[in-house]
């Protein structure tokens, strides 16, 4: 066995290995064998930053040198301080946020100083990084089901105070020094999954970014919501505008993947606040304008796709004050072939991108949902009255006191406190009553839209352009969800929609309600790029 050439001893373990949960037990074998195995198991490893040391001296400074060179996926967890029972009935405070903050940063230099060490000349390939979870052992996540039986039963007998995951769910880990992480040239892709039980602050991703100058393919799952407290919301989307702007312009990216997940209220008469910011200007949305700077300097860019669905503005596409006249300027996305935007219906400044269509016709009401009885009171909220329908009995706290947590130091005070006040709380973050009547695009869609087809005239290399966002069931929506946006393909590409013809010319379909057409400066936009035989089709619903 040990004179097996090393091509026929791997094509032999390939085959081994389908269908095997366990492949360690091969590498006793002898050492031809172990090294086999090791190359397979170590092409992909998952650790936490508990168990950086044992990486280090099995793989990084191992002897065995074959068991770097197969590296090419690390799927990364954090594990932050531990807290004790009696923290888990307050909230996180601002000194729970800075050792978590701290440890946060420390576990991702200690990952990113062993990785450049296997990025010193030793032949290993490029390596995919996923950074995946974030945890404290006493997360509702991380007890283990009988521990959490036992707790939940302790709380509803009254003899434990425990708000679970109401305790971090406002916190956002922050990467406190971006610059002291050390620049790693063999990765080539980086995933963030910081849409968790533990969330990212959204500007830990350009910071990361910034430290991966040969990175080609990005997947990031942030969140954007903070709907009772608007002012953190925007305080975390000017800082993540803020980080990408300082960047170094990402020269080999060519995908970039970016989900800033905002669910839009479930009350569709909901006072959404103005959430733009004032980092670039105060008329113009943080994000949005970081973005479009970003995408346009990035020279290989091929692929980008904003999903959430995002809360983003026309700034994404134009440039504020831009010459709308001069269309045959020099290109500015050279490469870019596939953009995709999947929009919320709300927008960045607190308006809706969609309105109540006045001629919805007799077959589909208003629909409003039935209230429960109970006394009805009335509260402030951003500026606006409004009625919360609960017994007094539900309106009472839990009894911690607001001094006990970081909320103190926010310009609100906090609205929930556990179980006692939900219902009220669902009413200040807007999920009820749940009234979906929105169906009719607004000028600011309109608008929204003219700005893509600007954008897309000044994309030589585009094959795909999809923009449009969801429209919630109602009964103009046929109990349905619904789109309204558009899909551009380029002359040769075929859509599921092109029903075999016109393949070899430019091509926009609309998704959009009954009646709707595009307005005279819209139409014009896409005329431009369309040319004299352009195909423009409406799906009607």
């Amino acid at each position: 066995m040990e004179r097996l050439p090393p091509e026929l001893l791997t094509r032999i373990f390939s085959f081994l290995a389908i269908g095997q949960k366990t492949l360690a037990p091969y590498a006793t074998i002898s050492r031809a064998w172990q090294c086999t195995v090791e190359q397979h198991t170590f092409s992909q490893l998952s650790l936490s930053s508990d168990e950086l040391e044992r990486f280090n001296h099995a793989v990084v400074q191992s002897s065995h040198v074959h068991r770097r060179t197969p590296v090419r996926r690390v799927n990364y967890g954090v594990h932050l301080p531990d807290y004790d029972d009696n923290a888990c009935g307050r909230f996180e405070r601002q000194a729970d946020r800075q050792i978590n903050d701290e440890a946060f940063g420390k576990a991702l230099v200690g990952l990113f100083t062993l990785l450049e060490v296997m990025d010193a000349g030793n032949g290993s390939r490029p390596i995919d990084l996923n950074i995946l979870y974030f945890y404290s052992s006493m997360d509702i996540n991380r007890r283990d089901t009988e521990t959490l039986r036992a707790h939940e039963m302790a709380k509803s007998l009254g003899k434990r105070h425990d708000l679970f995951e109401l305790r971090y769910q406002d916190s956002y880990l922050q990467l406190l020094q971006p610059e002291s992480l050390p620049i790693l040239y063999n990765v080539t892709s980086l995933t963030i999954n910081g849409d968790t039980a533990r969330k990212l602050a959204p500007a830990i991703a350009p910071g990361i970014m910034s430290r991966l100058p040969n990175l080609i393919s990005t997947n990031f799952s942030i969140s954007d919501m903070e709907r009772k407290r608007p002012n953190r919301r925007t305080q975390l989307r000017s800082e993540f505008a803020r980080q990408l702007t300082s960047m170094p312009t990402p020269q080999s990216l060519q995908k970039f993947d970016f989900e800033l997940r905002h669910v839009q209220p479930a009350n569709e008469s909901f006072v959404n606040a103005n959430v733009r910011g004032d980092f670039h200007s105060p008329d113009v949305d943080d994000v949005s304008t970081a973005l479009q700077r970003f995408w346009q300097a990035a020279p290989s860019l091929t692929n980008f796709k904003l999903s959430g669905p995002i809360c983003v503005g026309p700034e994404l596409f134009r440039s504020p004050g831009e010459d709308e006249e001069d269309e045959e300027k020099q290109q500015q996305w050279q490469k870019l072939k596939v953009v995709t935007v999947e929009l919320s219906l709300v927008r960045p400044d607190g308006g809706w991108y969609i309105e109540l269509d006045p001629d919805r016709g007799s077959d589909s009401p208003d629909e409003e949902e039935e209230e429960d009885e109970g006394e009805e009171d009335e509260f402030e909220y951003s500026g606006h009255i409004f009625h919360d329908r609960t017994s007094s009995q539900n309106s009472s706290s839990s009894g911690y006191d607001s001094s006990d947590s970081f909320f103190a130091m926010n310009e609100l005070p906090p609205d929930s406190y556990g179980y006692d006040d939900e219902k009220r709380d669902l009413r200040l973050n807007g999920e009820e009553p749940s009234a979906y009547f929105r169906t009719k695009p607004t000028a600011e869609l309109e608008g929204l839209f003219t700005a893509a087809a600007h954008a897309a005239a000044r994309m030589p290399s585009l094959r795909n352009m999809r923009v449009s966002l969801e429209v919630r069931p109602s009964g103009r929506t046929g109990r349905k969800r619904q789109k309204i946006g558009f899909l551009y393909l380029a002359p040769g590409v075929r859509g599921a929609k092109d029903e075999g013809r016109g393949r070899e010319c430019r091509k926009v379909y609309w998704d959009a309600p009954k009646g709707w057409r595009m307005s005279g400066r819209l139409q014009n936009k896409w005329k431009f790029l369309l040319g004299d035989d352009g195909i423009v089709k409406y799906k009607e619903w």
